[in-house]
C-alpha cells in the first residue's frame, strides 16, 4: 500500500470507530502518518459527512480523489485544475490521480446497462 492509501485507511478507521478528532488525536496522526493537521481535518470531515457509505468502499484512495475533484469542479475549477489541486493535496502527480479516477469511472460495476 502506498502512503496515501495508508493515510486514508487510518482516517477511515478513526471515523468508523467513532473517535472524535481532538487536538491529541490530530498530533498522534501527524506523527504516525506524516501529514499536516489541515489535511487530516479536511479528510476527516469528508469521511464524517459520508460515514454511512464508508463500510462499502473498497478503494478509499480513488473515491477520495474523485470526491475532491468533483467538489473542486463545482467551485468553478476545470478538470485539470481540480486534478492538480488533489495532486498537490496528496503530494503525488496529477497523472497518478487522473489515471486512478479515470479507471474508477470506467469500471464495469459503475456502468448502467439498459
Amino acid at each position: 500500500m502506498n502512503k496515501n492509501q495508508l493515510f486514508l485507511e487510518e482516517l477511515k478507521y478513526v471515523v468508523e470507530n467513532g473517535f472524535i478528532l481532538n487536538e491529541y488525536l490530530v498530533e498522534q496522526l501527524q506523527k504516525k502518518l506524516g501529514r499536516s493537521s489541515s489535511l487530516i481535518i479536511e479528510i476527516y470531515q469528508i469521511f464524517v459527512e459520508n460515514r454511512h457509505i464508508l463500510p462499502f468502499i473498497d478503494d478509499i484512495e480513488t473515491i477520495v480523489y474523485d470526491y475532491i475533484i468533483c467538489r473542486e469542479m463545482t467551485r468553478a475549477k476545470t478538470f485539470y485544475g481540480a486534478t492538480m489541486f488533489a495532486a498537490d493535496m496528496f503530494e503525488t502527480t496529477q497523472t497518478y490521480i487522473k489515471c486512478k479516477v479515470d479507471q474508477y469511472r470506467q469500471s464495469s460495476y459503475l456502468k448502467i446497462s439498459a
